[in-house]
């Protein structure tokens, strides 16, 4: 045997282990290495997924509170899925803020509308609200599929009692109750992410300055026939009659102010500031008068989500009483408007008065009795001689007032809103807006 190569064969057996071990050290540092990147990839995903629950909790959160201002900026009547429908009772505003035509003190904190999301549109509900010691949720358990993003909202007072502050929580896919914490029910129920938005709303009144006499006319003013004018409201002075020019009273007509005011006193004739503002716009298309009790053009009044707007022929009785059954109060009659009958539009207290608005001539025969403010170019009442109309508010003509028969304006400032809750719409108060996520 050659004794070389026998001496060789331990060396070749030698070199095969040590590049098993380098193989497996650098197999061991490749996967820690890729575990390392994988636990990364992981944590990231799981950040991505919660900072969409987060932002789609939020979006909703804020779509709720947009949708809150629609509803309560809306004059129709709701029903308790929050559709308008003619033949329910009450308005979203006068549901959860007004109660009973109260201020927002009254805003119940125990009942939460809502709506949850589709893609397509909103599925709501708008409970009855609910009696002490009890809540009321949105009722969204019909909706298919169950599991979707969904929002409440709830109202608060504020010390101001012209502001309301609304609280919208949104909450990702679900199918329980989306609301606050409450001590009855624990919040969001099953949302695997939730959010807060609120905020403070005020009262932005239609009609800015309410008139002080029951009777204003940029021209001229002329009660005819049996009319009745009645102001006995100590903070309006007792005004009656205001005229830009002359004040024409005929017999038969009659007045009454508060007790000790002369009438000659109550009666204004020759106001050189109305007298101005009338020459400077005869058609009242200009808005120079109504910008100074509404603060607003006509067109901007017009536009107002608060205001049915209603092109009607020479009788717009049948018109009137319809938008009346639907929650309007304030509207704008572009082309004028003769009501004829024996109806009422308006009801009393405050908040429930209306606004009969146009730079047109507006009409009123029969025993109507009209509960609010009438605002147009030319107000003819009861021109027909029969009839006994009656204006509780006041009326103001930018040009000419002509009254004839029997019927009565008698100024009150609750049919004149308080124009504080019910007719102008609220908007947000800058720096009140705050949110909340968990």
């Amino acid at each position: 045997m050659d004794k070389r190569n026998f001496l060789r064969r331990p060396a070749t057996v030698q070199r095969g282990a040590a590049a098993l071990v380098v193989t497996m050290l650098l197999l061991f540092g490749s996967s820690i290495i890729v575990f390392y990147l994988n636990r990364g990839l992981i944590f990231e995903q799981k950040t991505s997924a919660n900072q969409l629950r987060s932002t789609i909790a939020f979006e909703t959160a804020e779509a709720g509170i947009e949708w809150a201002i629609g509803m309560l900026n809306t004059d129709s009547k709701i029903t308790t899925d929050c559709d308008f429908g003619a033949t329910t009772t009450s308005t979203f505003r006068n549901k959860y803020v007004l109660r009973a035509g109260n201020a927002a003190a009254s805003a119940p904190t125990n009942t939460f509308p809502g709506c949850k999301l589709n893609g397509a549109g909103l599925t709501c509900s708008c409970p009855d609200v609910a009696g002490v010691g009890a809540e009321a949720v949105a009722d969204l358990s019909a909706v298919v599929p169950a599991v979707l993003p969904s929002f409440t909202v709830a109202f608060a007072n504020t010390a101001d009692p012209t502001s309301v502050r609304v609280t919208a929580t949104g909450c990702t896919a679900q199918a329980g109750a989306c609301k606050p914490a409450t001590t009855t029910v624990a919040t969001t129920a099953a949302s695997d992410a939730w959010a807060q938005v609120s905020v403070v709303l005020k009262l932005r009144p239609l009609l800015r300055a309410a008139p002080s006499a029951a009777l204003t006319c940029g021209m001229s003013c002329n009660v005819g026939g049996s009319y009745h004018i009645a102001n006995t409201e100590v903070a309006s002075n007792g005004y009656l009659v205001n005229a830009g020019t002359t004040i024409t009273r005929d017999p038969g007509t009659t007045y009454q102010t508060i007790p000790g005011q002369p009438l000659q006193n109550a009666m204004i004739a020759a106001d050189a500031s109305l007298n101005a503002l009338a020459s400077a716009d005869l058609t009242c298309s200009a808005s120079s008068m109504f910008r100074t009790y509404f603060g607003v053009t006509l067109a901007e009044y017009a536009a107002s989500p608060q205001v049915r707007t209603i092109t009607c022929p020479a009788n717009c009785t049948s018109a009137i009483t319809a938008a009346l059954d639907e929650g309007w109060k304030s509207f704008y009659f572009p082309s004028g408007f003769s009501y004829q009958g024996n109806g009422t539009i308006g009801a009393p207290g405050a908040g429930n008065g209306v606004n009969l608005v146009s730079a047109g001539e507006i009409n009123i025969n029969g025993a109507a009795t009209v509960y609010g403010l009438v605002f147009s170019n030319r107000v003819v009442l009861n021109d027909l001689g029969s009839g006994n109309s009656t204006i509780n508010g006041a009326v103001i003509a930018c040009a000419d007032q002509t009254s004839n028969g029997n019927g009565t304006i008698a100024y009150d400032s609750n049919a004149l809103g308080g124009q504080n809750w019910r007719p102008g719409p609220l908007v947000r108060v800058p720096g009140s807006w705050r949110d909340f996520t968990p």
